[in-house]
């Protein structure tokens, strides 16, 4: 018999397994951690990759952050969202070498948009207007759009309410849809 309890668990345990490798690693498993490391490593360098656009930044970006979430994993308050956690400290430590570099960041082009109908001059004329966004509506569009996160994830990564991160959607969209209709007029 199923009770209230184990409903909750399997809600919120979507994968079992997974959590407890996390659980293991939060206790200094560095082998549990490994694992999870390598379960998300291609994530987690496409992500970085989409921020910095070079190999080896992206490299270091992934190294550093996967140091710090390995130094902070007992802080880590619930196992069930270690994807969303390291991926918060991948963002964070992508935008402070962005700073640091003080580069302007583009999007990876190996990211395709799902409608294969858009032609490649119009993928690129988006990503060049992706670029225009300030940071933090870039970083919304990036993680709602090309990783598929839902709004509450976004929201944990980002360290903003939920209801910000639906404006800063909706800012995103409007601003990148003046700037592709301004390129189309001076086209």
């Amino acid at each position: 018999m199923i009770n209230e309890n184990t409903l909750i668990y399997r809600f919120y345990n979507k994968n079992p397994m997974k959590n407890d490798l996390v659980k293991m690693a939060m206790k200094g498993d560095s082998k549990a951690f490994t694992s999870l490391i390598r379960e998300n490593k291609e994530y987690l360098y496409k992500m970085a990759y989409s921020y910095v656009k070079n190999e080896q930044m992206a490299l270091d970006i992934l190294q550093e952050s996967i140091y710090k979430a390995f130094v902070n994993i007992k802080k880590l308050k619930r196992e069930n969202v270690f994807k969303t956690w390291i991926t918060k400290i991948l963002i964070n430590e992508c935008i402070n070498t962005i700073r640091k570099n003080a580069k302007v960041t583009y999007l990876n082009n190996d990211i395709l948009i799902k409608n294969e109908s858009i032609s490649i001059d119009e993928k690129l004329d988006l990503y060049e207007a992706i670029d225009q966004l300030r940071d933090g509506y870039k970083t919304v569009i990036i993680l709602k759009y090309f990783n598929d996160l839902p709004l509450k994830d976004i929201s944990y990564i980002m360290d903003i309410p939920e209801n910000t991160v639906k404006s800063h959607l909706k800012r995103a969209k409007n601003d990148l849809s003046k700037i592709l209709k301004e390129d189309f007029l001076n086209e």
